[in-house]
């Protein structure tokens, strides 16, 4: 749902905070659809879209989280 052309402008942010980000465009672009756009297609891509944040979502949480409890030991 997102144009894709944004790569580089995220480079310089955590993972976690992107990952929230892209949710948060996903969200805006869910708001845009008009209710007669909403069909059985519509609500498929819809839940794989959201499927693949959340997901996105809880890997960069825990990557982050393991990167954080790496530096505790230092």
């Amino acid at each position: 749902m997102t144009s894709g052309d944004d790569t580089g402008e995220r480079d310089d942010i955590p993972e976690l905070a992107a990952a929230i980000d892209e949710l948060r465009s996903l969200l805006r672009a869910f708001d845009e659809v008009r209710p007669s756009d909403m069909d059985e297609r519509f609500y498929l891509h819809a839940y794989n879209e959201l499927d693949l944040a959340g997901r996105t979502i809880i890997d960069a949480f825990d990557r982050e989280r393991r990167s954080m409890g790496d530096r505790v030991g230092e």
